[in-house]
């Protein structure tokens, strides 16, 4: 086999990359979404001027923090304006926001001297997603097997923020909506509420029948019972949809007696309309538009009516069988939530929480405005008690492992399901733990714990990496007439683009000048093996490393041994603890080295040159200079 050319990426650079984005323009993108804040009357405003903030240098280097135990982290000043309307004032201020935790070199937190690591997530990704269910018919309870299984269809809409959305087919081919453990209402009243009318609706939709069936049923019911009240009216305006919506879920009127109409509208707005209450995310906005074929911008990060009904024609023919379901096991469909997304997230609470406070004192009727007002406005304890709570109690915010480098490097690396957002471990099915074809060269097979966190907890492969969507990508070498393009670089692939593609595993013998072998090759081609000509073939891996992680790449000759012997060794290096004379292993894989250079364990010199003295005190090194 041909040496390959393409160098082992940094192995710590995923939680630095996911921290630098959340400075570079997550803090600018959530400041915004405030802005600006002001007073019922509209006359007092407060704006944030995100895009020059500025990082004090920390009180605490990082040697400080640990010794004194302290934390190192730096202090966030943002330029903020305050107008006052009414005097026709403005007074322009730096304020301190928080105390801002900052990420060291090695990817990690340091709070009260002990070392902390953000634990990277794993996700269901927002967007739509179009799954059956299994009704089983038994003739009686006693009966063994069912005498017949019905197929029905539902799509569940997953948001980032907000109420989750489920569309569903029932067996009486009746289509319903409803909010996760909310009540299931007709998808024809969420439709017209979104402010669409009935022609377009029943003209736009693949089976019109199917949304019209659930009051059939209802009135065919009550034609039975007449003492029974219709529970579902049939409606064909928006505004009667609206009143339908307030009737069904007894909203209240408040003080002001408002028509029910006007509360059904707001309800349907706060619910999927608002963008300070629902967030698809760009992400989500992407997927929703690739899935069911619309161009709606990236900004619309809301729910639109031509989402819905699209999504409303697209799983009637999802039922037909015209489109096939979605494997929600697959990482197309699964994203990474890395340290700075997850900061992102309670930095945002925090700044909910200082926008609530500030509302309040603006519209206080004792509140007197000067140059020293912004000071009794804003203070650094909603923000500073948001990451508090985060680094303290969270539970993907853990103190980190280091027993040796390989423990430090692996925590870092890890792929958590569990926490908020992400699945139970006591729910957690065997598809969720089980190890999935689109994994290859993206979530090690062999290295998780055990017990009830099995295939729950994972780690990152060696040379996989996640892009800016949070998606998991693995590099191969372009393949063009069987010969691979090794001196044009690596091509990252995700596990979408890898779906219609035929890949050749890394560990064949190629010719002198890249060639693979003329005859039949085995090659990957979705889920399956096939066996096919050179020329059929797309990509090639670029080492057999990359299906497993750096802790199971440790073990020499991995491929005789048991996998569950293997798992067993990958755990266990973790614990080892090292001597205090450090040596070479007689039998390596060439890996250790990397790995401790890039946990930030050995001693790294800024230029290159060669040592002259070394001692336990020093080491003097010979620059040329």
């Amino acid at each position: 086999m041909t040496k390959s050319c393409y160098f082992v990426p940094d192995f710590i650079e995923i939680q630095r990359q996911s921290f630098f984005h959340f400075l570079e323009s997550g803090i600018i993108e959530e400041i915004c979404k405030r802005n600006p804040i002001t007073n019922i009357k509209k006359d007092v405003e407060i704006f944030f001027y995100p895009e020059f903030y500025r990082l004090t240098t920390p009180v605490y280097n990082i040697e400080e923090a640990v010794f004194c135990d302290k934390s190192y982290v730096s202090k966030l000043y943002i330029p903020v304006q305050l107008t006052d309307r009414k005097n026709k004032r403005i007074y322009l201020k730096w304020m301190l926001m928080t105390h801002l935790p900052l990420m060291t070199n090695r990817g990690h937190f340091i709070l009260n001297g002990a070392a902390r690591v953000i634990v990277n997530q794993l996700v269901r990704s927002p967007g739509i997603y179009f799954r059956e269910s299994l009704h089983e018919i038994y003739n009686n309870k006693w009966t063994e097997k069912p005498v017949n299984i019905i197929r029905r269809f539902y799509a569940d809409i997953i948001c980032l923020k907000g109420t989750w959305l489920r569309i569903e087919l029932d067996k009486d081919y009746c289509m319903w909506a409803r909010t996760k453990k909310g009540p299931k209402i007709p998808l024809l009243w969420i439709l017209l509420a979104m402010g669409l009318n009935e022609k377009m609706i029943l003209s736009q939709v693949f089976s019109p029948a199917y949304l019209l069936e659930s009051f059939k049923k209802e009135y065919n019911l009550v034609q039975k019972n007449p003492s029974k009240k219709l529970k579902y009216l049939y409606i064909s305006t928006p505004i009667q949809a609206w009143k339908q919506l307030s009737d069904f879920f007894n909203l209240k009127r408040g003080k002001k007696k408002k028509n029910s109409y006007e509360l059904g509208r707001k309800w349907m707005f706060k619910k999927f309309m608002n963008p300070r209450t629902y967030d698809l995310g760009k992400n989500g906005r992407l997927a929703l538009n690739n899935k069911l074929g619309l161009n709606i911008s990236i900004a619309q990060t809301c729910l639109t009516a031509l989402d819905l009904l699209t999504a409303t024609d697209f799983l009637m023919k999802v039922e037909k069988g015209m489109y096939g379901i979605d494997d929600i096991d697959h990482l197309k469909n699964r994203r990474v939530r890395s340290s700075g997304e997850l900061l992102q997230v309670q930095f945002s609470l925090g700044l909910m929480r200082l926008e609530k406070m500030i509302r309040i004192k603006i519209d206080s009727p004792s509140l007197s405005i000067n140059k020293n007002t912004l000071n009794s406005l804003i203070n650094t304890k909603p923000i500073n008690g948001a990451l508090k709570e985060f680094f303290g109690s969270h539970p993907l915010s853990q103190f980190m492992d280091q027993i040796n480098p390989l423990a430090e490097i692996t925590h870092k690396r890890r792929l958590s399901s569990l926490g908020p957002g992400g699945v139970s471990r006591d729910t957690a099915t065997l598809a969720v733990r089980g190890i999935h074809p689109s994994h290859y060269g993206r979530i090690c097979p062999i290295e998780t714990p055990e017990g009830k966190n099995t295939g729950l907890v994972n780690s990152i492969t060696t040379f996989a990496r996640v892009n800016k969507h949070g998606l998991i990508q693995t590099p191969f070498y372009k393949l063009f007439k069987g010969q691979a393009q090794k001196t044009f670089g690596v091509v990252y692939l995700s596990a979408d683009r890898e779906d219609n593609l035929k890949l050749a595993t890394p560990d064949l013998n190629l010719s002198k000048f890249g060639f693979l072998p003329k005859h039949s090759i085995p090659a990957r081609f979705g889920k399956d093996f096939v066996t096919i000509k050179r020329q059929q073939i797309s990509f090639i891996g670029v080492s057999p490393l990359q299906m497993i992680s750096i802790a199971t790449s440790f073990i020499p000759f991995l491929e005789h041994d048991d996998a569950n012997r293997a798992l067993m060794g990958s755990n266990m290096q973790r614990q080892a603890v090292p001597l205090i004379r450090p040596q070479r292993p007689l039998v390596g894989t060439g890996l250790e080295s990397r790995a401790v250079s890039d946990s930030g364990h050995g001693l790294a010199s800024k230029k290159s040159g060669y040592v002259i003295y070394a001692s336990g005190s020093k080491i003097i090194l010979y620059t040329g200079y």
